[in-house]
């Protein structure tokens, strides 16, 4: 839901209503909770502003010169590409001032976001839909944070590091309440034999499914999300799926992808090992079974992608840790139930 953009309230005419009034009211009638932390807008950097100004400044000094001199022609020239750097800084001045008014609000039960000459709007943890430009690992020297959240009432908001400040702490805490409100009814609708749709990526016990084609479970021997792109290394071959930023709640996609992966190949592992003992036991002129070279009986886990996974603290805020959700999961048969393979 988004409110009258802030102004725009009032009878007789467009009339100033307090920011924060807006935020109240969108917080009360979503049912957002107790207020949890303000993030305000990074502070502008005018140095681009100064520059264009002073490069504006010069060529109008020439400009006057030339004037003095008689020389017109010269003058009018020399104004017109002055016009281009000023142009340029009254714009970038303009785009700060407005960036100045920028507020993000997390609550205990979502969040809302207004940007100037905008509406407010306002967003639940349990329905909302985040999508991230690029997942930050562990390991990275700078991480960007580029957010689009969406919600069942069409509700919209985009913003990034550049305009709100501490950007590694609200980016997480938002994946991180996002993800704690909806991973277990994801869990429980697998578990149920539903299938879960990521975008053009789905998921169910058996496979995971995308542009009509299934990969079991069994075959995947990694999950990677580096460059902007997911893809899975599948008997041996990397498959290019989708970009990252085009799948909604990827934490969710990828702590559901990585448990039923993990789960299937332990139930393959034990397999082997069940049948090893028994291969044994056969007369020597029996050879035993090769493994399949393409299938990886120890697949990597999920600490080798090292994907900055966002926890709750135990405080209840929006604030995260380091640390990934990790579940391990003891399979004991094919046909068991997402509750038990998760």
């Amino acid at each position: 839901m988004t409110t009258p953009s802030h102004g725009d309230v009032g009878t007789g005419g467009p009339q100033k209503v307090p920011l924060s009034q807006l935020i109240h009211l969108m917080a009360e009638y979503q049912k957002l909770g107790t207020h949890r932390q303000t993030f305000l807008p990074a502070p502008a950097s005018d140095s681009l502003v100064r520059g264009y100004g002073i490069v504006a400044g010069g060529f109008t000094a020439v400009g006057v010169i030339c004037v003095t001199v008689g020389a017109y022609p010269g003058a009018l020239a020399i104004g017109l590409i002055a016009l281009v750097p000023a142009s340029l800084a009254f714009f970038r001045g303009r785009r700060n001032r407005r960036h100045r008014t920028a507020r993000l609000d997390l609550f205990e039960f979502g969040m809302t976001v207004y940007r100037s000459g905008e509406q407010v709007a306002g967003f639940r943890w349990n329905s909302a839909e985040v999508r991230q430009q690029v997942i930050p690992f562990q390991n990275s020297a700078h991480t960007e944070y580029s957010l689009r959240m969406s919600g069942p009432d069409g509700a919209e908001a985009a913003f990034d590091d550049t305009l709100f400040g501490d950007a590694r702490e609200w980016g997480r805490a938002i994946q991180s309440a996002v993800t704690l409100a909806q991973l277990p009814r994801a869990v429980a609708a697998i578990d149920d034999g539903a299938t879960v749709h990521f975008g053009e990526i789905a998921l169910d016990l058996a496979a995971l499914y995308f542009r009509s084609r299934a990969y079991a479970w069994e075959q995947i021997q990694l999950i990677d999300a580096r460059s902007g792109l997911v893809r899975m290394k599948v008997d041996g071959n990397w498959v290019s799926l989708t970009p990252v930023g085009q799948i909604p709640n990827f934490y969710i996609f990828n702590e559901l992808a990585e448990r039923l992966r993990l789960a299937a190949a332990a139930e393959f592992a034990a397999e082997s090992a069940a049948i090893g003992p028994a291969e044994s036991e056969l007369p020597t002129s029996t050879s035993a079974a090769e493994p399949d070279p393409m299938v990886d009986s120890a697949p990597e886990t999920t600490a080798d992608q090292q994907i900055e996974s966002p926890t709750p603290t135990t405080n209840g805020t929006a604030k995260t840790a380091d640390g990934p959700i990790e579940i391990t999961p003891a399979p004991t048969s094919s046909t068991e139930s997402v509750a038990t393979k998760l």
